[in-house]
């Protein structure tokens, strides 16, 4: 594996586990409540007991399995992380910046991973999801195509701001001082 160095303006990137732990968490919370619902409503609505109960459920699932992806996709771009990156306290921040990557952005970077994925029949899934793991900030390959990276976040204050050594994973940008610290 390569020497991991900081992002470019300063913050360290996250390990590898914390990522898969966060999408884990992201992938649960998109589709473990909508299927535990969904089979409590279907229940309901064949057995004929509960039968309008058994439709608002089905209907509630279908509106979150729509809206919950949306409301995450948005949270990432205005605050860096969605709900599972927010448990293992990372982030998703513009490379140069340290800033949130904005709704734009994070609509982009799904789009064009989905492009992608569905060109290539899920090798690009495969080697995406892989590429942190062989690549010095620890970067997917779509982080690569939009500067981003995901960097270990401190506190609810904000991002790591840089510092005016380069700490043991290596070297980052001359004037880390000349920028102010990103706020989440």
């Amino acid at each position: 594996m390569p020497d991991v160095v900081r992002a470019s303006y300063g913050g360290t990137p996250c390990n590898y586990g914390k990522r898969a732990i966060a999408y884990i968490i992201d992938f649960l919370l998109a589709v473990v409540p909508p299927a535990l619902a969904s089979i409590l409503g279907i229940v309901l609505l064949f057995t004929g007991a509960l039968t309008v109960v058994g439709i608002v459920i089905l209907v509630l699932c279908a509106i979150y399995v729509i809206v919950f992806p949306i409301f995450n996709l948005i949270r990432q771009g205005t605050k860096g992380a969605t709900f599972g990156k927010s448990q293992q306290n990372i982030a998703l921040v513009k490379d140069e910046t340290g800033a949130p990557i904005g709704i734009l952005f994070a609509f982009l970077r799904s789009i064009i991973f989905w492009i992608f994925n569905s060109i290539t029949a899920g090798i690009f899934l495969i080697v995406d999801l892989l590429f942190p793991a062989f690549n010095k900030k620890r970067q997917r390959i779509i982080d690569k195509i939009l500067s981003t990276v995901v960097v270990e976040n401190v506190g609810a204050t904000g991002l790591s701001a840089p510092t005016e050594t380069p700490g043991p994973l290596g070297t980052f940008r001359e004037d880390p001082a000349s920028l102010p610290p990103p706020t989440i």
